[in-house]
């Protein structure tokens, strides 16, 4: 892509700082773009293809700040880099754009001419090293496709035709219990047909939704969760809130019903690998693919967590990437079925990457999401967990923090595993965008020198 080709919008409703701006940046080859009208602003990044935007916070419009342009710019183009600048009086309102995500870096009035046209100059090309990864993704969907035609996943036994949706390990004896057959309707709606995949909470079927002529997920419970009440309490609620994501990278819930004294969920539909599967086949990632894993779960849970929903489940099984390149996450909404249940039963989950706070059954908050995207970044970055498999919960408890070392991985990238990792929530990163900016540019600096070399 010619640098010409680049466009980088500048917003600020002060004429004078506008005119500063379009003069300082003329010195670069790209399309420079002013504009003084919120609306305007978000109209162009709705129509054209932006990649860089300079906002100021504080815009004098009613309703209307930097923070909802950064907003419509996320949600028009994820790759979108955004720089913020803001006065020193702006240090709150600075703060929370921060922690909404989004945001690249931010500049403080006044600045110097050779400070914003070197920011915008890298903020280019990190926005053209964005669009480069997410090829990464598409060329590893279709290499996974390819080698799992040839040849099973070593640990699966035998190849499978069908998606993974959740853990494969099926145990046969839940298996021969609580399989619903073929071609069973329920509430006259939807037709299952074959099984694709079975975790800790209840099995996966692939079924038909008869009134809309689609194909959809359907994940039936373990019948024990409809007997306990407060399980059942819990879930309707976070099932609610969670049927309200609507977000390209979040595998959408579309009901929660009852039927034949089976609870289950209807779910959208994906053909994929999960992260699992394609981590027991590979071995590791290269630190440019894990940038971009890392980049898209990031503008997932964020967006979920803006809207009061926390993971509390996330896992490589829980990872989907679809045959062309799609990166979704799914089971948003039922992983407190398995808080329900940790006081009378065994955990249910993978305490491998559970937060200790979630191990102890401690109230939760976005710093468990980011702890457990921290270990599986840290695992698809060495192939390997920090905690023996099959270690029970309350000796993981007594082994944390996890050790994060590898000769593979650089030092830096290691330390921001381990701030996101660390064993009081406190020490670790107060959100997500927060973490995944600090790793991606340790990842995406050891990257560029792994090239240079």
């Amino acid at each position: 892509m010619d640098s010409k080709d680049y466009t980088v919008l500048v917003v600020d409703d002060e004429e004078a700082v506008l005119r500063l701006l379009d003069i300082q940046l003329s010195v670069l080859p790209y399309k420079i773009v002013p504009t003084t009208s919120p609306a305007e602003a978000i109209h162009i990044i709705q129509t054209r293809s932006i990649a860089v935007l300079l906002c100021d916070l504080n815009l004098n419009m009613p309703n209307m700040d930097g923070n909802v342009i950064l907003a419509a710019a996320r949600e028009a183009n994820p790759d979108i880099v955004s720089i913020l600048v803001s006065g020193a009086a702006d240090q709150d309102a600075t703060i929370q754009a921060i922690n909404e995500g989004g945001i690249w870096k931010y500049l403080t009035k006044p600045w110097k001419k050779d400070e914003i046209v070197a920011l915008v100059n890298n903020a280019v090309e990190r926005y053209a090293a964005r669009c480069k990864q997410h090829g990464l993704l598409e060329t590893l969907a279709r290499n996974v496709t390819a080698r799992l035609e040839t040849a099973p996943v070593a640990s699966a036994g035998k190849s499978r035709k069908h998606p993974i949706r959740v853990a494969r390990r099926t145990s046969e004896r839940v298996k021969a219990k609580h399989q619903i057959e073929s071609g069973v309707l329920l509430a006259n709606r939807y037709e299952l047909h074959e099984p694709v995949g079975e975790g800790g909470l209840g099995q996966v079927y692939r079924a038909k939704d008869l009134m809309l002529g689609m194909p959809v997920a359907v994940k039936v419970l373990f019948p024990e969760f409809g007997e306990d009440d407060m399980a059942i309490t819990t879930l309707k609620e976070e099932a609610r809130i969670a049927m309200q994501l609507s977000h390209k990278h979040i595998v959408r819930l579309h009901n929660l019903q009852k039927a034949h004294g089976h609870y289950y969920l209807v779910m959208e539909f994906v053909e994929g690998r999960t992260l699992r599967e394609i981590v027991e086949l590979y071995g590791r990632l290269s630190l440019d693919s894990v940038a971009q894993i890392a980049r898209v779960c990031s503008d997932a849970l964020s967006y979920a967590h803006r809207h009061g929903v926390i993971h509390k489940d996330l896992k490589p099984d829980n990872l989907l990437l679809t045959h062309d390149g799609v990166l979704k996450i799914i089971d948003f909404g039922i992983a407190c079925l398995s808080d329900t249940q940790r006081l009378s039963a065994p955990i249910i989950g993978t305490p491998t990457y559970m937060s200790p706070e979630h191990i102890r059954g401690d109230s939760l908050d976005l710093r468990t999401d980011v702890y457990a995207l921290g270990i599986m970044l840290y695992e698809f970055l060495t192939g390997k967990q920090p905690f023996p498999q099959n270690t029970p919960p309350l000796q993981i408890l007594d082994m944390m923090p996890p050790k994060l070392e590898s000769s593979r991985v650089p030092e830096p990238v290691i330390e921001v595993l381990e701030k996101a990792t660390a064993f009081r929530r406190s020490d670790r990163y107060e959100s997500i965008p927060v973490f995944t900016t600090t790793l991606i540019d340790a990842l995406d600096a050891a990257a560029c020198a792994e090239h240079a070399s």
